[in-house]
């Protein structure tokens, strides 16, 4: 039993209390209890504070009850502890502010949307409408190629992958001639590439898209095709079903 638990402390007050005047023994009882809660109360509150002020407000020293372990990155191998004095502090700071977190349906970690590192870098797609973090989109584009819908509605979805893709080509994907560092200015390089990208799915390739830099807004940009060799089992498979139907 802890030396703090209620039975502990109200056996202290009752072992330095006086012998209660005959007749009072249940008023003096209930007054001993009150006691004890209070202090108990007092005690339980006391172990739950921080030596740290809460990260949202500032102005309070945190509380156990409302420690948060999350994700600054997607690439970050371990979480993040975040301090808070209330569930208020802490849905404010981890739901309501711009760098808000949201969970993962890959990996389920909590991982903020927007890098605070940089200030700008949205760290989020949506893939088979669930949201993903970058590190598990990667993995699911590099494995089966971006979604033809998406370019179908007129998007280019792709990432920024490390300088030169290395990713994108240490995984088997080559480069497209031609649309290397393509610039997009507008709807008509936009449709260009898009076109071409289409072009190669519909031969059964895996297409993946490299962001080599971006204007702020995402209203221009330079952007790197590139393929893999080899059948898109998956677009293969979707669309011999399509074509039996059909006949």
């Amino acid at each position: 039993m802890s030396k703090n638990s209620f039975d502990e402390i109200y056996k202290k007050i009752i072992k330095k209390s006086g012998q209660p005047l005959p007749g009072f023994e249940s008023l003096v009882d209930e007054s001993n209890i009150k006691r004890a809660m209070k202090i108990y109360h007092y005690l339980e509150e006391r172990a739950q504070r921080l030596n740290v002020p809460c990260d949202n407000c500032f102005d309070r020293k945190a509380r156990k009850p409302f420690t948060h372990g999350v994700y600054e990155t997607p690439w970050d191998e371990n979480e993040t502890i975040k301090h808070f004095c209330s569930e208020e502090c802490e849905t404010a700071y981890l739901y309501e502010d711009d760098f808000s977190y949201f969970t993962c349906q890959e990996c389920e970690r909590e991982i903020c949307r927007q890098n605070p590192r940089n200030g700008w870098h949205i760290q989020y797609r949506d893939y088979d409408s669930e949201e993903v973090c970058l590190q598990c989109y990667q993995s699911l584009i590099l494995e089966n190629g971006i979604e033809e819908e998406k370019l179908e509605k007129g998007e280019i979805p792709g990432m920024f992958f490390s300088f030169g893709n290395t990713e994108a080509l240490q995984a088997g994907y080559e480069e497209v001639p031609g649309f290397i560092n393509f610039y997009v200015s507008g709807k008509s390089d936009a449709n260009k590439f898009i076109a071409e990208a289409l072009k190669h799915i519909k031969g059964g390739k895996k297409v993946v898209i490299g962001y080599e830099s971006m204007a702020i807004g995402g209203l221009e940009g330079y952007v790197t095709l590139l393929e893999k060799d080899g059948e898109n089992i998956e677009y293969a498979l979707r669309h011999k079903s399509m074509d039996s139907r059909g006949n």
